[in-house]
């Protein structure tokens, strides 16, 4: 009973990490999308358009989800610690 508790225990906290990082995701694609394409009301073409958009999204999704995870597992790692 305790190794299953642990298990949905991890899973749960996995599961909350994941939505954190696709609703971060979906943010951060909606900023590039519209910084990237609206330049085009200015004249900016397509393409150029698009390659700034997918440099935008790499690298601030990238940013985004490594900062997520390393501040996820530190604060269960404090927490662990805690309650010992």
């Amino acid at each position: 009973v305790g190794a299953m508790h642990a298990a949905k225990k991890i899973m749960k906290w996995l599961a909350e990490v994941l939505l954190i990082i696709v609703v971060g995701l979906v943010f951060i694609t909606l900023h590039s999308l519209y910084y990237s394409y609206g330049m085009m009301i200015f004249g900016e073409h397509s393409a150029a358009a698009t390659e700034m958009f997918w440099e935008s999204e790499k690298l601030w999704g990238s940013i985004y989800t490594v900062a997520v995870i390393v501040i996820a597992v530190s604060t269960q790692i404090v927490r662990s610690f805690k309650r010992v």
